[in-house]
């Protein structure tokens, strides 16, 4: 039972640590100083393969030899090259494996940022996740995590003139707010600040229990009360005819005092002793109550002493060792044992002369407090706290949970506005998928003797322009889309938003349009 609730919540604090990370990747992409690229082709083998992702990082100043992502003009794409010459008015760029440098010298402010970190094979999984399938179930992230996810595309070699000219071309495609309303732009934002708070939140609330125990050191609360009386009669030395503690008690007008004891703690069984005392050395105890049980968190008990009798006790002793008796110590203790085996034995010190009798110090010691600490056991909620605010951790998992499931479905409300904004048309789907290789032209003309050959899809279209190396020229007229690729000998032709026949072969007229 205790291994599934400890997988139970090890499962939560993994889910928190992955949503917390998402939302914190989310937030340094939207800031726009970190893109991630995902590379493929060959141009910087062995440095980079096909599906590794790398992050590039904005920077103050940039070096030869530093590999940097730049963006290509009158093209949402970015390449990224090693930085060959140049300086930060314009950098000469070349792919490793490239034998031509790049075309473009860009400056320092052009640049996106230099390679901070690479991650083999991390761009496949990301391209994975990104998929249609898996979108679904990670739209929450992809609708309000900003940041521009870039895709390094960089077609294979035919021959090493054109692969220079054509692999330093890579797509962005940014995972942004962007393309929603200015008034549903500040609602992503309220729903990415909702799920850090709630995922923060959730993560500190689900990595402990409810309720924590604590141990405490409490101070004992056991004391013991002294005091002593003895009848005096009426006399010049005393007000009245009783002498009370802390006043001594003279001799010549008493002889019995009467010691009274006040026990507040645990209860259990008390005894009490005299233990008499003289400078000489000589040393003796009398019982004189006990043991006694009692069952009340207080006692209370009195005890006689004659003081002729200890005076005589200790006379004797000093008859038998030849050493004077005077004065003698008299040490009043009660020994208490509580139930649970603790003992507090308390001592009131008592001064014996030939002349009077009292304390032998000053009157603090007629109350006897125990020092010691109890270790106790508390158990109370846990609390979360920061700056001085705090709340328990049942109240920060409901907060969390009601966060999380107001930004789940304001995100939800997002995607349904954001689907609005995805091109209806042909056309405009294949522009918005397959950028990285359109390349808009004025129409042009079939050479005379060219063969034109129509393909079913523009997915065929596009192997075609990856296998052999090649961009897509594409243009419209009459509200009809061309999309062509030109091989040495043979042109490829797919349009969209008119009728064509499928798998046609056609020779073009000299000076008509593919």
């Amino acid at each position: 039972m205790a291994n599934r609730a400890v997988r139970r919540v090890m499962g939560f604090v993994l889910s928190g640590l992955a949503a917390l990370l998402l939302t914190v990747s989310a937030v340094v992409l939207m800031s726009g100083q970190v893109s991630v690229v995902i590379t493929h082709g060959n141009s910087m083998n062995p440095v980079y393969y096909q599906g590794d992702l790398v992050i590039v990082q904005r920077a103050s100043s940039y070096g030869i030899g530093e590999i940097a992502a730049y963006k290509l003009p009158a093209k949402n794409d970015v390449a990224l090259h090693r930085i060959i010459a140049g300086d930060a008015s314009g950098f000469v760029f070349k792919g490793d494996n490239n034998e031509s440098i790049d075309p473009l010298t860009p400056g320092a402010r052009e640049l996106t940022g230099r390679a901070v970190l690479h991650i083999p094979q991390g761009g496949a999984w990301l391209e994975l996740l990104t998929s249609p399938p898996v979108l679904g179930v990670v739209a929450f992230a992809l609708i309000v995590g900003g940041g521009a996810a870039t895709t390094v595309r960089e077609r294979r070699k035919r021959r090493k003139t054109a692969m220079s000219r054509h692999t330093t071309e890579l797509p962005v495609r940014p995972l942004s707010v962007a393309g929603l309303p200015p008034t549903l732009r500040v609602t992503a934002i309220v729903t990415l600040v909702l799920g850090i708070l709630g995922t923060v939140l959730g993560v500190l609330a689900w990595s402990g229990p409810l309720e924590e125990s604590s141990a405490s050191a409490v101070k004992s609360g056991t004391k013991m009360d002294f005091s002593y009386s003895a009848a005096v009669g009426r006399s010049a030395a005393y007000d009245g005819t009783t002498a009370n503690s802390p006043d001594p008690v003279f001799r010549k007008l008493a002889t019995i005092v009467d010691i009274t004891y006040s026990y507040k703690g645990d209860p259990g069984t008390i005894a009490v002793t005299a233990e008499l005392s003289t400078p000489s050395g000589w040393h003796s105890t009398l019982p004189l109550a006990g043991p006694t049980a009692f069952t009340d968190q207080e006692y209370h008990g009195t005890v006689r002493l004659d003081l002729n009798a200890l005076e005589a006790k200790a006379q004797a002793a000093a008859t038998a060792t030849g050493v004077a008796s005077a004065p003698v110590a008299v040490a009043i203790t009660p020994r208490v044992t509580t139930a649970a085996g603790a003992e507090f034995t308390p001592k009131l010190k008592l001064s014996l002369t030939p002349l009077q009798f009292g304390l032998a110090n000053d009157q603090t010691e007629l109350t006897v407090t125990d020092s010691s600490t109890v270790q106790q056991v508390i158990t109370a909620p846990r609390m979360l706290g920061f700056n001085g605010w705090s709340i328990t951790a049942l109240t920060a998992r409901i907060i969390s949970a009601v966060l999380l499931l107001g930004a789940m479905t304001t995100a939800a409300i997002l995607i349904v506005f954001a689907q609005r904004t995805v091109p209806s048309d042909e056309a405009a789907a294949i522009r918005r998928r397959y950028a990285a290789l359109l390349v808009r032209v004025h129409p042009i003309t079939a050479p005379q003797g060219r063969p034109v050959i129509d393909v079913t899809t523009f997915a065929t279209l596009a192997k075609l322009a990856e296998r052999y190396g090649l961009l897509v020229l594409h243009w419209s007229r009459g509200g009809v889309e061309t999309f062509v690729v030109q091989d040495e000998n043979i042109t490829y032709r797919y349009r969209a938003g008119g009728n064509q026949s499928a798998s046609e072969t056609v020779q073009a007229r000299s000076g008509a349009d593919v």
